[in-house]
Parts: structure tokens; C-alpha cells; sequence
């Protein structure tokens, strides 16, 4: 989890310098902030944008010409920039500072009614709620992200259940053709060099067919515990996909001969 710094970068957006250097001076003499001033809902949106620079927080005006500080929070809402804002309201913008808050302000203060020393907790516990959002968003990221691998592994198990039979079943129909064709190809044959010749052909055969279906089992069983990752999906139902398609192809050639 991330850490507050004593020192905070911060964008004011204010259309009023007055009040615009003054805030800046306070939070820059009173507690040690670095401070951007925007003096325009445009400026603030073209410094945001920008991205050269990381804000900690933004104190943002409601009343501005153009674009105001509700249309500064639209955009950084569509954006997804989620630099913590407080709203700058004057008195009687109490409807302005509730729709401001569902769009994600942190909190609001009154112009006229800011305190410089109330100024400093405001500050902190702007940056202490944006840290807890981040650590809560993460927590919930990590959640997810079992979920979905969770849901990604059950496929996997599910593709190897469907193939299983299907692998099982070829072995088990080679190992018997294997013993009608070596019977039958050893009775024809006169005893002699010929036929131990064959006979040791037909061990070999045997002895790997037996390591092959060993292998696949126990490479079956090994996929079973396989942890698989989300971002496999896509691939494993493709891959799904064509272990069917090639089984069934080789079943009706099976079935052709």
C-alpha cells in the first residue's frame, strides 16, 4: 500500500487570481505544498491531460465561464483520471456540492468559510481516503483476478475430463488390434529366425504402447492440478475445440476402416 509523502502536489483551479494566490500562498507557505494553478475549467482539463505532471489533489472552482468545475469532473469521469478533487463552492451552491460528490468529489468547502488551519485535515484526509480507495480497488482486482483463474482452471479440467474417455478408448483399441494383427501375423509365420524376429517386433510394440498410455495418464492427472490464468480462456476453449474436432475425425476414419 502506498504511503503519504508530507509533501503533496496539488492543482488549483480558480478563474479568481485573488483567491487563486492566495490559496496557493497558503499551501505553499503554511504547509510546504508544490502548487499548479489553472486559472480556467480548460487549463485544468489541458493539465490533466497532459499527464507530465502527478497530482496528489485538486481544489477545483465551481463557478467558472465555458467549462465550470462540474464539466471539469464530467470529462475526468469519462477519462477515468481519478485525481482526488475537493470543490470550491460559494454560498447557496449546496445542489452544486452534492452533484459534485456523486460525481466523485472527495469533499467540499465554501469559499468564504475556509479555514486555513481546518485547510491542512481537509488536505490529509482527502489523500488518506484516496489511499484507502486505491488499496480497496486493489483488494478487490486481486479478488476478481482468483475468481476468473478459478473459473479459467475448471476449464481446463473440464477440457481434459472431455478428452480422457476419448484417449483411454484409442488406447485401449490399439492394444487390442496390436494383439489380433501380432497373433495372427506370428501363426503365419514358420518357426524359426523369421518368427523371433517378429515376436521381439511385437514386445517392443507392446512395451511402447503401454509407456505411452503411462505417459498420457500421468500427464492427464498432471494437467488436473494445473492452476490455470484467466487471460487462457479464449485459448483453452479454441483448444478445446479442436481436440474434438480431431478425435471425431479420427473416430469416423476408425469406424470407415
Amino acid at each position: 500500500m502506498q504511503t503519504l509523502s508530507n509533501q503533496a502536489n496539488i492543482l488549483l483551479v480558480d478563474d479568481d487570481d485573488a483567491f487563486l494566490n492566495f490559496l496557493a500562498t497558503v499551501l505553499q507557505d503554511e504547509y510546504s505544498h508544490r502548487v499548479v494553478k489553472a486559472r480556467s475549467g480548460h487549463e485544468a482539463v489541458s493539465l490533466l491531460k497532459d499527464g507530465k505532471t502527478f497530482f496528489d489533489m485538486m481544489f477545483l472552482d465551481y463557478y467558472m465561464p465555458e467549462v465550470n468545475g462540474l464539466g471539469v469532473m464530467k470529462w475526468m469521469q469519462q477519462e477515468g483520471i481519478e485525481t482526488p478533487v475537493v470543490m470550491l463552492t460559494g454560498a447557496g451552491n449546496e445542489e452544486i456540492a452534492v452533484e459534485a460528490m456523486k460525481l466523485g468529489a472527495y469533499d467540499y468547502l465554501r469559499k468564504e468559510q475556509i479555514d486555513i488551519q481546518h485547510l491542512g485535515t481537509v488536505i490529509e484526509a482527502t489523500r488518506e481516503r484516496r489511499l484507502f480507495r486505491i488499496a480497496r480497488q486493489e483488494e478487490e482486482e486481486k479478488a476478481r483476478e482468483i475468481f476468473l483463474n478459478k473459473e479459467a482452471t475448471e476449464k481446463v479440467r473440464t477440457v481434459i475430463n472431455a478428452i480422457t474417455p476419448a484417449l483411454n478408448s484409442a488406447l485401449a483399441d490399439i492394444a487390442v488390434e496390436l494383439e489380433i494383427h501380432a497373433r495372427n501375423s506370428l501363426e503365419a509365420l514358420p518357426e524359426g529366425e523369421a518368427r523371433v524376429k517378429m515376436n521381439s517386433i511385437v514386445n517392443e510394440i507392446r512395451r511402447q504402447v503401454n509407456v505411452l498410455e503411462s505417459g498420457i495418464n500421468g500427464l492427464l492427472s498432471l494437467y488436473q492440478l494445473v492452476y490455470a490464468r484467466h487471460e487462457m480462456s479464449d485459448a483453452l476453449s479454441e483448444l478445446e475445440r479442436e481436440l474434438e474436432e480431431r478425435i471425431s475425425q479420427l473416430l469416423r476414419r476408425s469406424g470407415g476402416d
